[in-house]
């Protein structure tokens, strides 16, 4: 038996587990509620409380024949007796619903459910996958694609590799999810506790690409003379694509309206970038023609804002190494810019006790997992956000300063999960993702 997980989905991977202790819900009869890592789920009262189940987060989608196999489905006619139903639509998507006041952002099924492909007995407690056997199981939802929202069009045949060297711009990877890390910390763990922004992501990168070279310098370098093939210049990107050289057409894009992401930088960071130095935010409030950025988080923002959370040098041989946390601040007050706003900077077990939740003595042997959920699911998450009351904080994000790379983690908040599910229903444009 092989378990894989599919890059891209390591935050929305099946994991397998025993089933969290059962509470009872008012004006409920047949459903109770469990908590796994954060995670509310409603499940059946006669579950077998020392049985194997897998659980799925809100935000994945699970496989057609997962579905299809355990009658899932909301339609009859896909299902394989089609005298049952379930209660997933045909994206098969895990959505966070709310009934009789629980804020269910998970799905829980007994482990048998994957009997059709596999002895689940063989399944070890623990373990997380999105593929057995190369058969998918489950994935991270992808929304159709809606297009370019930043007021480009990309050119297909263009490849942005014959621009510059991935590793000397390269793409934010996904946050991991907090409460699936824990094992990375400890009471005395140092770390930087930040607000988590809804916004959409900026790469601003002064660094290495690929000059172009007249003919007489390519007959040369054929012939071996060394030859200068790289300059430094500015490129601006999104999450995931390079939308500007030098804060003007990168060949892949024709602008027909103003380009979020490249005026911002623009803006903001023209002319100001050491040679190697790289500005990783979040852009956040409205675009400059008004709309808002995201939908429903302004934040009361007239104009886009940027926050920067993290800053990078990378080097001529393309590595790349993080500024700790007060130089990011130091640095970014000199570009006369805002970090993401700080929640708490110090050692974990000070913050824990601040709110009277009980630590066992032992320091090295103990696992900060349900600390750390009380900590969030308690105290800090599902409150108004630090910069507009009028909508719920999205999260919050716990780094740990490293080298070469710094470690960061992120928790969201139930209700945040919810709007989430709900912008996904109704399809709502979503900058972050359409780029």
């Amino acid at each position: 038996m092989h378990l894989s997980i599919q890059k891209g989905s390591e935050n929305y991977t099946a994991q397998v587990i025993s089933l969290p202790a059962k509470v009872e819900v008012p004006s409920l009869d047949n459903l109770v509620r469990v908590t796994y890592q954060g995670n509310d789920c409603l499940v059946q009262k006669t579950s077998d409380s020392a049985g194997k189940y897998l659980f799925f987060p809100s935000g994945c989608v699970l496989d057609q024949k997962f579905l299809f196999n355990n009658n899932l489905f909301r339609h009859a006619p896909q299902n394989l007796d089609p005298s049952k139903t379930g209660f997933f639509e045909d994206s098969g998507r895990v959505k966070a619903l709310k009934f009789k006041g629980i804020i269910s952002t998970g799905f829980i099924i007994p482990a048998a459910s994957l009997g059709y492909l596999i002895d689940p007995a063989l399944l070890p407690i623990g373990e997380s996958f999105t593929d057995i056997n190369r058969q998918s199981i489950c994935r991270k939802f992808i929304r159709p694609q809606r297009g370019f929202s930043s007021g480009a069009v990309k050119i297909k045949n263009f490849d942005i590799q014959t621009l510059v060297d991935p590793k000397f711009a390269p793409e934010h990877t996904d946050t991991a999810q907090l409460l699936k890390n824990c094992q990375h910390l400890g009471l005395l763990s140092q770390v930087t506790i930040t607000h988590k922004l809804h916004g959409t992501s900026i790469r601003v990168f002064h660094t290495l690409i690929k000059r172009r070279l007249n003919l007489m310098e390519k007959f040369l370098k054929k012939l071996g003379v060394n030859i200068q093939d790289r300059e430094y210049s500015y490129l601006v990107g999104s999450r995931r694509l390079i939308k500007s050289k030098d804060f003007g057409s990168v060949n892949n894009y024709k602008f027909f309206k103003p380009d979020l992401w490249t005026k911002v930088a623009q803006d903001c960071l023209k002319d100001k970038l050491n040679k190697g130095e790289s500005i990783y935010a979040e852009i956040v409030g409205s675009d400059f023609e008004g709309g808002a950025i995201q939908q429903g988080y302004t934040y009361g923002l007239s104009g886009p804002k940027l926050f920067i959370y993290r800053i990078t040098q990378i080097n001529p041989e393309g590595i790349e190494v993080d500024l700790s946390w007060s130089q990011v601040k130091q640095r970014a007050s000199q570009l006369g810019l805002d970090t993401v706003p700080e929640f708490y900077h110090g050692m974990l077990a000070p913050l824990l006790q601040r709110h009277y939740i009980e630590i066992p003595d032992l320091v090295d042997e103990i696992s900060l997992q349900p600390a750390l959920e009380e900590l969030f699911y308690k105290h800090l998450l599902d409150m108004p956000s630090i910069l507009d009351p009028q909508v719920t904080e999205e999260g919050f994000v716990l780094r740990q300063d490293s080298y070469p790379c710094v470690r960061a983690f992120k928790i969201k908040s139930r209700k945040f999960q919810l709007y989430e599910s709900g912008a996904q229903d109704k399809q709502l444009a979503d900058m972050e993702e359409d780029n």
